[in-house]
């Protein structure tokens, strides 16, 4: 394929023939110079059904054909249409991730022209309220002539509210992760119980804030969406909201005011600064706010807009599996380099609550494969993974405890959809094993270790409604399920083989890595989304891991048919 440059040359004079191109080093509106191609295209087009040549540039990126040209329209008259930045003038042509020739590059510049002329006639002059309501959201955070930029630091927890109410919210201080600095995060609730808003008050320094939600007050169909105090006014319908706004805004005198905006699906809002009541030539307390909003010089002063995102279990569904997925409830017992990763997994159910139960402290020793890292040193295991889980979504019921397994009371255990065991203790699992056959725990579990080395990783499914095979799994929990261990038995007896210890009583432990969890975890999980949409007998499934590693060590198998690392085995129970 001949190089870019060339390519470019040919396809320049080829188009010539048809439009008039001028290739330039400028764009009207932008100051900096672009070091790349840039032409100027007037391109035919229909425009009000009137013939006329509209100046367009064709700015062609560095890694260009592999990234879209940019087309750019700075002629005011189309500033204000769907799919162009009003900042950039940068028309949206196509959709992200668009696949195309990258070797035909003169069919390429062709179809950009063509698209171009289609959004002129399609756009200017129409009706196309329509297309800024379903895409709302991209033409409200514009910045419109003379105002300030959308301020998007605004989430409401939960739905819309569909009548105009007050509603809750705090303010704390985020920190740009890139260069430090600061900005006022705000979170507004629409339910004043919302435990979301309840795990940030937990998490954050916060400050009260309030909201008033106007359900009748309605945006322009079509940019510009900026409004003045007037026009704010006149946009409310009901007469009853219109009393609720002048007496909110008299009582507070800055306010900020949320609204429905596009199909009902998104919330935009407004910022009303502290207004000044106290004028010469007025007697003190002549003004109210609402007055003075309405008149002297707010009356046609453009208002700071919000952008507003939405954060409500049909939103993340929406985003994500498509559906709310139906409650789970899991328990996880015990929080070390297995249970930590696997909570990482089970929050992929967007509609998860968890029991966390640990008594371990995290230390510098675990990070090097636990799911937490060095800012979760000496916290509780079960309190730092929840504080993990509520980053992610801090409406996430979670309960938290420091106890055994054993100590648990029934009622939680049969509370959960399912159990994971993940304490490496026999004793915890004999324990359950022997609740199932007694009748007090009748939801299943998942009991999960890794061999040392990572040699392999051991899953045991117990289905209490499968009581003959809870009977075996009883005898063989007496003998440490060691006949589901890839390592022969006798091998156990000889712990420094397979263990290390630096710290005293209790400070022995197996080695393997982080990435021997995440491969175990990554293959048993399938079959543990599986199990618990479909629940079977009971089974034990294993992994095997560095086989390799067995060899080096001299560490004996248990001969079995041939098998790779990464094989999934399943075993009898």
């Amino acid at each position: 394929m001949p190089d870019v440059e060339t390519v470019l040359e040919t396809c320049f004079i080829e188009l010539s023939k048809e439009y008039d191109i001028e290739e330039v080093d400028s764009i009207p509106r932008f100051e900096k110079k672009i070091r790349t191609h840039i032409w100027k295209v007037q391109i035919p087009a229909l425009v009000l059904d009137k013939a006329e040549d509209v100046e367009v540039y064709i700015l062609f990126p560095k890694d260009f054909p592999y990234s879209m040209p940019c087309v750019i329209i700075p002629d005011d008259r189309f500033r204000y249409l769907p799919h162009i930045s009003v900042k950039t003038r940068k028309l949206c042509l196509y959709e992200d991730g668009e696949v195309y020739d990258a070797k035909n590059i003169e069919g390429l510049i062709r179809d950009n022209i063509d698209r171009t002329r289609r959004w002129i006639e399609n756009y200017y002059g129409r009706d196309n309220s329509n297309e800024y309501a379903k895409e709302i959201r991209n033409y409200w955070n514009e910045q419109y002539d003379g105002e300030n930029s959308v301020d998007d630091h605004w989430i409401l927890l939960g739905n819309i509210p569909t009548e105009t109410c007050e509603m809750p919210g705090v303010a704390y201080v985020g920190k740009n992760l890139k260069d430090g600095s600061m900005h006022v995060m705000n979170v507004v609730a629409s339910d004043e119980n919302d435990k979301a808003l309840a795990s940030i008050k937990l998490r954050h320094k916060t400050r009260g804030i309030t909201v008033l939600y106007i359900a009748s007050l309605k945006i322009p169909n079509e940019p510009p969406f900026s409004m003045t105090g007037q026009e704010v006014i006149d946009r409310i319908s009901d007469n009853e909201d219109r009393k609720t706004f002048k007496k909110y805004l008299n009582h507070f005198g800055n306010v900020n005011v949320f609204f429905s905006i596009g199909l009902n699906y998104a919330v935009g809002g407004i910022y009303i600064h502290d207004l000044k009541v106290n004028r010469n030539g007025y007697r003190k307390g002549a003004l109210t706010s609402f007055k003075v909003f309405t008149s002297f010089e707010n009356k046609n002063k453009k208002l700071d807009r919000l952008h507003v995102s939405i954060y409500s279990d049909q939103r993340i569904a929406e985003r994500t599996a498509g559906e709310i997925m139906k409650d789970r409830r899991f328990l996880i017992a015990g929080l070390g380099s297995v249970g930590s990763n696997l909570c990482y997994y089970l929050n992929g159910y967007n509609n998860a609550a968890f029991v966390l139960t640990d008594r371990d402290w995290l230390t510098v020793d675990n990070i090097g494969r636990h799911l937490l890292g060095f800012e979760y040193i000496n916290q509780y295991k079960s309190y730092a993974i929840a504080h993990y889980l509520q980053q992610y979504r801090p409406d996430r019921k979670i309960q938290t405890l420091q106890i055994n397994l054993q100590q648990l009371k029934k009622e939680a255990i049969n509370e959960a959809s399912a159990m994971f065991i993940c304490t490496g203790d026999v004793m915890s699992e004999k324990w359950l094993i022997n609740q199932m056959l007694e009748g007090f725990v009748r939801k299943p579990a998942f009991i999960l270790w890794l061999e040392p080395y990572g040699i392999s990783g051991i899953m045991i499914y117990v289905n209490p409604e499968d009581m003959e095979s809870v009977k075996r799994l009883r005898d063989k929990a007496n003998d440490s399920f060691i006949d589901f261990c890839l390592i022969k038995r006798e091998e156990y007896t000889n712990e420094e083989k397979l263990t290390k210890r630096d710290a005293g009583c209790n400070g022995s432990y197996a080695q393997y890595s982080a990435n021997d969890v995440t491969m175990f975890l990554s293959t048993m999980f399938p079959i543990i989304d599986q199990l618990l949409e479909q629940p079977s007998e009971s089974k034990c499934y294993r992994w095997v891991g560095n086989i390799g590693i067995a060899t080096k060590k001299n560490i004996n198998l248990h001969p079995t048919s041939e098998f790779l690392k990464n094989d999934l085995q399943e075993l009898p129970v």
